[in-house]
């Protein structure tokens, strides 16, 4: 990495770079642009790195932003932390966004930049960064209560509106009194102020363009910021792609119809019988309570762990051994045939992977993101129609999202932009969707790829959120590593067939 900066001048609300200083600022001095007129200058200070930081020659600094864009000169400040690994040939940075939002690029970065083809490594800087409220970045949250949990019955029917009608208090509950607790941090949070600091960032470190990887959540920023700084983009990998025309109530309302096809493709790549067996199982919890290595196995608590086991694909061989134990619990003819499904299932069971409940930093900066705030009503009509169509387990996800503003103002940033048009940059995007992504549909990016002029889509057959150098396939992995070192993209969108992830060792 060159150790160069620049002036960045806030007009009409956008970033514009007004020169580069001189290279040769060594570590832990500050690289500090003169103010052009009253315009606020972000500074980039090297500051020591931690003694574990690997490899070795990473670069440690801070990037001193407005705490908001919108007022950039009232005083007020945060800093944006990030780590970069020199290149060989220092032909420019690379820089990605891991999703959450909420998740840190610097915890990842390293794992991440061990996966990068050594083409790669040795041809671009690796930029990890965490946004503002993440990890090592400003602004910190304090006193931000978890909203009261609103339980749902564990068998039978459900009154989904009075179930969103408790949530919707709870949450609101909960949101007041962060934002009350932190008047100069939680409204600052939004992929509006993210996409400047990004900005500011590309042109404190001197580079003419940004290589961007944006991951799940990642994508709304790549989205963002090719839309807010386009010619900024040398190359952009969209990767398990957010909607085009993104709402809140869409979000929520378009995950029933998701899981479905995501059952679908699991079975195709573990086994038909496999959606026959969940089915099976989603409808006796209905009406019964198993009770696993001691603790209450009921439909709620087996769904989530489908969606959360679903979102990796080396996590598949240890759902369907559960899925086939449960299976077999419930359908079991005698005590013996019961006892045994049971001690499978246990142990089962407890390989499956555990995802991270939704955070406050994620709660802020959906709802800076996305204005619109369902009501119960609209939120109740969804859940009926989602249990009517796929079953009373998915309106709990469907609304996911839905409900997550409740008591936020709907104006607590300017909206981003969700890719109702269409754009053309100089080199079109790369998108790579999974044909059962749990998280992120594929129609959701297929339906945004079509809003960027020329854009290629890989569409691989798996489950995987995500899934550039995280699964096995070197038919995507070879074609994005392809186009990000050379801006070569296929002739037309491609298909990629399903390659199981090796076993872990031991």
């Amino acid at each position: 990495m060159r150790p160069l900066s620049g002036v960045v001048s806030v007009l009409g609300g956008a970033l514009v770079a007004s020169g580069l200083a001189v290279p040769g600022v060594s570590v832990g001095a500050p690289v500090t642009a003169p103010a052009v007129g009253a315009a606020f200058a972000p500074t980039l200070a090297y500051v020591p790195c931690p003694v574990a930081v690997k490899p070795a020659n990473t670069k440690c600094a801070e990037l001193t932003v407005p705490l908001d864009w919108q007022t950039p000169d009232d005083g007020r400040t945060t800093t944006i932390a990030l780590r970069v690994i020199p290149s060989v040939r220092g032909a420019g940075g690379f820089t990605f966004n891991p999703g959450g939002p909420s998740v840190s690029g610097i915890d990842r970065g390293a794992a991440f930049y061990s996966l990068l083809p050594a083409a790669v490594r040795s041809r671009f800087d690796w930029v990890s960064w965490d946004p503002r409220g993440v990890g090592l970045s400003g602004p910190a949250l304090r006193d931000c209560p978890l909203p009261e949990s609103v339980d749902l019955p564990l068998t039978g029917p459900v009154d989904w509106r009075a179930y969103w009608e408790a949530t919707l208090a709870a949450q609101a509950e909960a949101n007041t009194a962060c934002l009350a607790a932190n008047p100069d941090a939680a409204p600052y949070m939004g992929t509006w102020q993210v996409v400047r600091d990004l900005e500011a960032m590309r042109i404190a470190l001197g580079y003419a363009q940004w290589n961007f990887w944006g991951m799940s959540y990642g994508t709304r920023v790549g989205n963002t910021y090719a839309r807010t700084f386009p010619t900024s983009l040398r190359a952009l990998i969209m990767d398990g792609s957010v909607m085009a025309g993104e709402t809140l109530y869409r979000w929520g309302a378009a995950y029933p119809a998701g899981l479905e096809v995501t059952k679908q493709v699991y079975s195709s790549v573990t086994g038909r019988g496999q959606a026959h067996k969940i089915d099976t199982v989603l409808d006796y919890l209905n009406d019964n309570i198993l009770v696993v290595d001691g603790e209450p196995l009921d439909r709620w608590v087996f769904a989530k762990r489908l969606f959360e086991s679903w979102y990796s694909q080396a996590a598949l061989p240890a759902l369907r051994a559960y899925v086939n134990d449960v299976y077999d619990l419930v359908t079991a003819d005698t005590p013996a045939q019961r006892a045994r499904a049971l001690r499978d299932a246990q142990r089962s069971g407890a390989r499956l992977p555990r995802v991270n409940e939704p955070t406050t930093i994620q709660t802020l900066v959906n709802c800076a993101d996305l204005h619109d705030r369902p009501t119960a009503e609209q939120l109740a009509t969804a859940a009926i129609a989602a249990e009517r169509q796929y079953g009373t387990t998915t309106p709990a996800i469907s609304g996911n999202g839905g409900y997550y503003c409740a008591g936020l103002p709907s104006d607590m940033s300017p909206a981003v932009p969700t890719g109702t048009g269409t754009i053309a940059l100089a080199t079109p995007p790369m998108f790579v969707v999974s044909t059962g992504d749990p998280a992120t549909p594929w129609l959701w990016g297929r339906g945004l790829a079509n809003t960027f002029a020329g854009s290629r889509v890989i569409s691989y057959a798996s489950t995987q959120h995500v899934s550039y150098l995280l699964a096995p396939s070197a038919c995507v992995n070879n074609t994005v590593t392809q186009y990000l070192l050379t801006l070569q993209r296929p002739s037309g969108d491609i298909s990629c067939r399903f390659v199981a992830s090796r076993p872990p060792a031991g």
